[in-house]
């Protein structure tokens, strides 16, 4: 785990660049929600957003030729791999404790109420859809790099659009759904935890087997 910790870290330090760009992507969603002033839509924006900014770190290495780099550090590729979702993780979920935070306040401030299971329900869209984003980004930039792979970059967008009409067609005002899940407390958690294990799973697996297959 320890030399997981530190391959995040040594992405960190490659995106130190982009810091700035990282630290506005996290501020246009204020902006969002005050257009839709809907929490969900705007949490879900963020994390869209921020999982576009996936591609820094793959854009950084290539340019720089990291590659014969990660090749002479004492871990394995496994634990490479992990780091690069250990350090996507970690900045999705600031960009969630950011935007969980200060758009309900925004919210508030425009007259809109915003109750704590609105949040919670925003926040859990939000990390499904972003987990959902990078589980396929990744193993296409592994595979292909940050130009021939540019494209995965645009499934964000994709998911973006359908989560919006999605939400056109949903009363979120009308928390039924809710009681509906709260009838089976244990089946949504269990399913939604199944559904992240197996999309961040297959994912990594799919990644590692891609780096160790590539001859740098």
């Amino acid at each position: 785990m320890d030399k997981i910790y530190k391959a995040s870290k040594l992405d960190f330090m490659l995106i130190r660049y982009y810091l700035k760009s990282i630290c506005f992507t996290i501020c246009i969603p204020f902006a969002f929600v005050l257009v839709y002033r809907s929490l969900i839509t705007g949490i879900s924006f963020a994390m869209f957003l921020m999982a576009m900014s996936s591609i820094y770190t793959f854009t950084v290495a290539e340019k720089n030729d990291m590659h014969r780099l990660y090749g002479t550090l004492p871990v394995s590729t496994a634990e490479l791999v992990c780091g690069k979702y250990l350090h996507l993780f970690l900045l999705g979920a600031f960009s969630l404790l950011v935007s969980s935070i200060v758009q309900p306040f925004i919210l508030i401030a425009l007259g809109v109420t915003t109750s704590l299971s609105e949040v919670l329900v925003a926040a859990l869209v939000g990390s499904i859809l972003f987990i959902t984003y990078i589980a396929f980004q990744i193993p296409g930039y592994y595979k292909f790099g940050p130009i021939k792979g540019r494209v995965f970059m645009y499934i964000p967008v994709v998911g973006v659009l359908l989560t919006m009409f999605v939400l056109e067609k949903v009363n979120l005002k009308n928390l039924a759904f809710l009681d509906a899940i709260g009838q089976n407390k244990l089946m949504m958690p269990c399913f939604i935890l199944i559904y992240i294990v197996l999309m961040i799973g297959i994912s990594v697996v799919a990644s590692v087997k891609i780096v160790k297959n590539k001859e740098w």
